[in-house]
């Protein structure tokens, strides 16, 4: 059996992985309380949830949560602002669908294998309803040797390359702009750290039922979302990719075993295990902690296994040499060498941290 390398974490210290601001005591009641309402399937419990508390309606915002709320977990006067945050975010998901449907039918014509990923499909496939999963952009996998083709159509049909796409040496994929304005990200991979390849496609996924495509099948779901959530810097992460896990953990098809099997795969089996051990920590399943004991310990270089609070952005840099593909790694030498300017203050403040943390210990 595998000796986990986690640290005892208080539940302070626990909320402080999912965004370093969750420190008043009342708002992280009321946030747990919502983790515990998607683990009861939405049903309302007698104490409502307090919107009144410190942040809290910016917290809703930032980790889209509204749109979870049943108006029963409320207090009646902030249900007319309840049920106007989610007729507003409803809008713009609907104008997001649109896109996807689209593209989906696009791809479909010209024979391009896709699958949907993130709040689209989690939303379609795991929630009451598909608007009740908050997402932000349409999010599609295809084979690497399908990316160019597919730009190249949806560059046909109007789409633009947005501002800030994916890196070209690291070929994580490619972002473009609807003509509605909607933000596409087109992946070759499930998240940084795992390999080029058709691993994603090797499972006939499960098929939506409000889009024209394919999500994952459950067990890559989990394997993606709890490795999404966990990867992302602190103060990025967001509690609605947590909740996919407490929705996924609903499934009776889904096998934990199934997701260490695909995360091995991937080359993320610590990573995943790391997210799924602190949603576990959260609801208190002992059960989930138990399965988790036969996956695969962290390694010196997975820093967000560790569930430190910081993100240690030195031996980040260090490991995403590791994800550059071979024909690449000439060409990505000077941009890993030398960092961009936003890069180096971030490298800069994390060994100054480190530095900081070294001293402490020391006295």
């Amino acid at each position: 059996m595998v000796v986990r390398s986690f640290p005892r974490l208080t539940t302070a210290q626990l909320w402080e992985i999912v965004d370093p601001r969750f420190i008043d005591p009342r708002s992280v009641a009321a946030l747990h309380q919502i983790l515990d309402l998607a683990d009861r399937d939405f049903e309302v419990a007698e104490d409502v949830i307090d919107l009144a508390a410190p942040k809290m309606r910016r917290f809703l915002s930032d980790h889209r949560l509204w749109t979870l709320l049943p108006p029963d977990a409320v207090n009646p006067p902030v249900r007319i602002e309840l049920r106007h945050r989610q007729r507003t975010i409803a809008a713009t998901q609907l104008r997001l669908r649109s896109a996807a449907t689209e593209i989906l039918d696009r791809f479909n014509e010209a024979g391009i294998e896709s699958r949907v990923l993130k709040g689209l499909a989690t939303g379609d496939l795991d929630y009451h309803h598909p608007l009740q999963r908050h997402t932000g952009d349409v999010d599609l996998a295809v084979r690497p040797g399908d990316l160019d083709r597919a730009v190249a159509l949806l560059r046909k049909a109007g789409f633009r390359d947005h501002p800030n796409p994916f890196s070209e040496h690291l070929l994580y994929g490619w972002t473009l702009d609807a003509p509605n304005g909607v933000e596409v990200d087109l992946h070759t991979r499930l998240s940084r750290r795992s390999p080029l390849g058709d691993q994603l496609f090797r499972s006939p996924g499960e098929a939506l039922t409000s889009l024209p495509g394919h999500g994952l099948d459950p067990a890559q779901r989990i394997v993606h979302a709890a490795g999404h959530f966990l990867i992302a810097p602190p103060g990025t992460r967001r509690m609605s990719g947590l909740i996919d896990v407490t929705r996924l953990h609903r499934r009776p098809d889904l096998h934990l075993d199934d997701a260490r099997e695909f995360a091995a795969s991937l080359g993320i089996e610590s990573l995943v295990g790391a997210g799924l051990w602190l949603e576990a920590q959260l609801r208190g399943r002992s059960d989930i902690l138990h399965e988790l004991d036969r996956w695969r310990a962290p390694d010196w270089l997975e820093r967000t296994t560790r569930l430190v609070p910081e993100r240690r952005l030195v031996l980040d840099h260090l490991g995403r040499y590791r994800e550059v593909p071979k024909g690449q790694r000439l060409r990505y030498l000077p941009t890993w060498l030398l960092p961009n300017r936003h890069q180096r203050k971030l490298l800069r403040q994390s060994m100054q941290r480190a530095t900081g943390r070294l001293r402490k210990e020391w006295r």
